[in-house]
């Protein structure tokens, strides 16, 4: 059984920067998320994070392990549009 660390973005956005969501780019942001795959990777623990499109899941898994592919707010919203379609056909 493989350990896994866990990067929630908005969470350690929140912790880090005080604010949600990260733009991504904020040295302060992108320092941490390199401590923490460095020192994951040095206690031989894999390293994991949420990302929000496949298009960005392709990206983290250059660096990550392993990735979730979730935005619930989104996912919910394009649900409604769709919704909203067929009522108005």
């Amino acid at each position: 059984m493989q350990d896994l660390v866990f990067i929630g973005p908005n969470d350690l956005a929140l912790s880090v920067l005080g604010y949600v969501p990260a733009k991504g780019d904020e040295p302060e942001f992108v320092d941490a998320i390199e401590k923490i795959a460095t020192a994951a990777g040095k206690h031989g623990k894999w390293v994991g994070r949420l990302s929000n499109s496949g298009a960005s899941a392709k990206e983290h898994l250059k660096v990550f392990d392993t990735v979730a592919i979730s935005y619930d707010i989104r996912a919910i919203q394009d649900w409604y549009k769709s919704e909203l379609q067929v009522a108005r056909s």
